[in-house]
């Protein structure tokens, strides 16, 4: 059965494939987003790192693109970056999410755990927690919750020379919501009460002591979070910051909403819970043709309630992950293939050397590295750089040549490739 043609159809509704589908609305395309589920906004910290590097982070581009021409830095180029920088802004700033930051240098933000991540961009709420701001910290969390322990995060601040304190807050609500422990999500909505943030700002502020600012758990409020923000900062009269928790995370989920709300309002589509089992490659007589030069893809299949459906295109973005998202697939053998269009994998060598003794490895895991080799155009390519689908871009994960984890570029990736897919 098929379904009538889109100009753009974007796999995926991670960040990746939001962005472009974004893109590609902005310019007039008519845009369908087909994805199994909702990407990973509900898992990310909801900051944009871009490069962990120091000082002058325009500089510190410039030299990682000219050592990695392959990057996806390097392909998507810097404009595409800094104008996915621009669309991010521009949509969250409509659903009420303001980010702050620039590609001049990276804030220095606690985790859970008190160890410390580099970001370019954060949302208001982030950024009274940058480390290079001097003062004292009070890291506070509600008791008995187990998703957060303030005294861990602050000990391991501490051990590194930040100045900072953790306690606990009563928060007896948290028993009369659930039978179980309440997940980010659930706080977030209690915090959304404003009794609640009046007990919790009374038991704190007597507490501050020395501290000119106070760390929580990334809990303050999903629907109502500005509101939820400013008002605790009133309340205690000294700057809050959120800290990023367990998934699912609520600031990923306001990032997620966002882009949701400003796709719905231009009118695109965006289909859940629909696995795309195929692509469909074929001539004008419709015989299946392999990849090669002037090969076009003309939709993809995705099961329906009574029979499968052919979605068709003149332009699809895979953004459908790497190898944790589904996006690639590996067999028993260690072979690697790209999940729509089964196209080939650069994969880095034999899967023995894909991984390190420790699973924390400074160095990376080598099999981060595997996924779709892709030209400037963001088109895919073999070995030799041939094109294999002419009308088919690749965003995100999805992408081979790099290691978020280990380079911190993870959502700057998905920011310069998602922007370069929607625009080509």
């Amino acid at each position: 059965m098929a379904v009538a043609a889109d100009d753009v159809l974007i796999i995926g509704a991670g960040p990746a494939g939001l962005l472009a589908a974004w893109t590609a609305r902005q310019r007039g395309a008519r845009v369908r987003v087909l994805a199994t589920g909702i990407g990973t906004t509900h898992v990310s910290a909801g900051w944009i790192g871009v490069l962990d590097a120091a000082g002058d982070l325009n500089a510190a581009l410039d030299d990682w693109i000219a050592a990695h021409p392959t990057h996806p830095y390097a392909l998507a180029g810097r404009a595409a970056l800094e104008a996915g920088i621009a669309a991010l802004r521009k949509v969250c700033a409509a659903a009420g999410l303001n980010y702050l930051g620039d590609l001049t240098g990276n804030y220095r933000l606690p985790t859970a755990l008190g160890a410390v991540i580099p970001a370019a961009l954060v949302s208001e709420s982030f950024a009274a927690g940058d480390l290079r701001q001097p003062g004292v910290m009070l890291i506070a969390g509600p008791a008995s919750w187990r998703d957060f322990y303030p005294e861990l995060c602050a000990e391991n601040l501490a051990r590194q020379g930040y100045p900072v304190r953790g306690v606990r807050f009563e928060l007896p609500e948290m028993a009369a919501a659930s039978r179980f422990d309440l997940t980010p999500v659930g706080l977030a909505q209690l915090f959304e009460r404003a009794e609640v943030r009046a007990r919790v700002a009374a038991q704190l502020k007597p507490r501050l002591d020395a501290a000119t600012r106070v760390g929580l758990p990334a809990i303050l409020g999903l629907a109502q979070h500005t509101e939820v923000w400013q008002d605790l900062q009133e309340r205690l009269g000294v700057p809050v910051f959120e800290i990023p928790t367990l998934p699912p995370s609520v600031p990923g989920i306001r990032l997620f909403n966002a882009f949701k709300a400003g796709l719905t309002r231009a009118g695109v589509p965006i289909l859940l819970d629909m696995t795309v089992t195929r692509g469909v490659i074929a001539d004008p007589k419709g015989l299946q043709r392999p990849f090669g030069s002037g090969v076009r893809a003309s939709g993809v299949v995705a099961p329906n309630v009574v029979r499968a459906a052919i979605y068709q295109a003149d332009t699809i973005i895979l953004a459908t992950g790497g190898l944790y998202g589904g996006g690639i697939t590996s067999d028993r053998r260690g072979e690697m293939r790209e999940a729509v269009f089964d196209l080939p994998v650069q994969t880095p060598g034999e899967p023995g050397v894909w991984f390190d003794d420790a699973f924390l490895a400074r160095s990376g895991h080598a099999v981060h590295l595997a996924g779709v080799r892709a030209n400037e155009r963001l088109q895919p390519v073999d070995a030799q750089g041939e094109v294999l689908l002419e009308n088919v871009r690749v965003a995100g994960r999805t992408l081979a040549g790099y290691d978020p984890i280990v380079e911190g570029s993870t959502e700057g990736v998905w920011l310069a490739t998602g922007y370069r897919a929607g625009t080509e």
